[in-house]
């Protein structure tokens, strides 16, 4: 009787390594998660920094028309998607020239976060370069809206976004969103403009 005991004993691998099966079937779930991780902040590691977002729309007016909303940062939240419609408490405030180089709009709100936008170029036929800071982040973007003619008086706009997430992992894998987070704001933000630009003129 001892003896079947013993080989019983031994036959077991919770009392050969003497801890019970359910603690090691949780050390074992334990190893395998930090495993992941470990994984996940190597590849973080490996992704790039740097991220590029880009739309772009077909607006039946010359650059010259389209300009004057892109160029006017206080004309900004009538055709963007950051306005107080999407965002109740924002507000804005303008340091600057009213338009064109070195004309600069603020904002703050409680949801978004704050951030400054300052045009760094302006050109009617060409468009308008720019760099925008978030407070939540250390790396500026920094854009552009370029202009470009595709025949019978119609114009390309292109609004692009080229940011660094820097070298923290968790970051990076926030860059591979970008596209596809601030892409929906520009798209949105470039069919209004479209709406605008090409609305009859009022009588």
């Amino acid at each position: 009787m001892s003896d079947d005991n013993s080989s019983s004993q031994r036959d077991d691998p919770s009392l050969a390594s003497g801890r019970p099966l359910w603690l090691q079937v949780m050390l074992g779930l334990v190893m395998a998660i930090v495993g992941l991780l470990a994984v996940a902040l190597l590849i973080g590691f490996l992704l790039p920094s740097a991220f590029v977002v880009s739309r772009s729309v077909v607006i039946d007016a010359p650059p010259a028309d389209i300009h004057q909303y892109v160029n006017t940062l206080n004309q900004w939240p009538e055709w963007t998607a950051w306005n107080t419609q999407t965002y109740p408490e924002l507000k804005y405030s303008y340091e600057g020239p009213e338009s064109g180089v070195g004309a600069v709009q603020t904002w703050t709100d409680p949801g978004m976060g704050g951030g400054r936008l300052e045009i760094t170029s302006s050109r009617e036929d060409e468009g308008i370069t720019f760099v925008l800071y978030f407070e939540q982040s250390p790396e500026p973007l920094v854009g552009s809206i370029a202009y470009a003619p595709v025949g019978n008086g119609s114009t390309r706009v292109t609004w692009t976004g080229n940011g660094d997430v820097g070298s923290n992992p968790i970051g990076r894998y926030f860059g591979l969103m970008m596209d596809s987070m601030i892409g929906a704001d520009y798209e949105a933000g470039l069919r209004k403009l479209k709406i605008l630009v090409e609305a009859p003129p009022a009588e």
